[in-house]
């Protein structure tokens, strides 16, 4: 059994008691086949969901600071660091293109990452949005039994840059990859009946706080 799934025998069950948790669109998921998951960072609990609640394992993408120091040892994760990412991201690479699932971000440029994988394992994307998985402030966990929608999108492939190492073809695959995530984003808001709610940091547009610390910086910093 892989770590992903590891991850998610034993976390989502935690999760589900603890949480109101409903997933969406679940059928859309592949089982198979490389899958790049990308979501933009909004709450305290995103990257747990992403890796322990969707039909398969997800290995996701987390930072080494703070609370994810610990997090970034639990399986189902792959720690990214801001001063050397090229290890975390080399892995990630490795992962898709054995037929894993890899969890990374979008929005405010977080999705440089998410470009680069996808431009060099050719894996498909996957847009969810996770809706209620933060208190009132970034930092904080919902309440106890609040509701958090996940919500899977469509699978879609994006056009393989004519050259996976050039700097500019991975940014346009990363601009290609964000506005189809808050594009699913914003959709969801509406199908949720969230459209009206303030989102985490007062702002209605995808905010990609961080990916693996409540508020703290995202783990594809300087990743190109």
């Amino acid at each position: 059994m892989s770590a992903g799934a590891t991850a998610r025998n034993v976390i989502a069950p935690v999760m589900r008691w603890g949480y109101r948790l409903h997933l969406h669109g679940a059928h859309r998921c592949p089982r198979r086949g490389p899958l790049l998951v990308v979501a933009a960072h909004e709450g305290f609990l995103d990257a747990t969901v992403i890796a322990t609640c969707l039909p398969r394992p997800v290995d996701v993408l987390v930072d080494p600071g703070g609370l994810t120091a610990l997090g970034g040892r639990l399986p189902g994760r792959i720690i990214v660091d801001e001063d050397e990412p090229g290890t975390g991201l080399r892995e990630a690479v490795a992962r898709l293109q054995a037929g894993g699932a890899v969890g990374a971000w979008a929005g405010e440029g977080r999705e440089r990452a998410a470009g680069l994988l996808a431009a060099r394992s050719g894996a498909a994307i996957l847009p969810v949005a996770v809706l209620g998985g933060s208190g009132r402030h970034p930092g904080d966990p919902p309440r106890w039994r609040a509701r958090v929608d996940v919500v899977v999108g469509e699978p879609q492939m994006v056009a393989p840059p004519a050259d996976p190492l050039s700097r500019a073809d991975i940014l346009h695959v990363a601009e290609t990859i964000r506005q189809r995530v808050a594009d699913h984003y914003s959709v969801s808001r509406v199908r949720m009946g969230r459209s009206e709610e303030t989102s985490v940091g007062g702002r209605s547009q995808p905010s990609t706080r961080g990916a693996g610390q409540p508020g703290g910086p995202a783990p594809d910093n300087g990743a190109l």
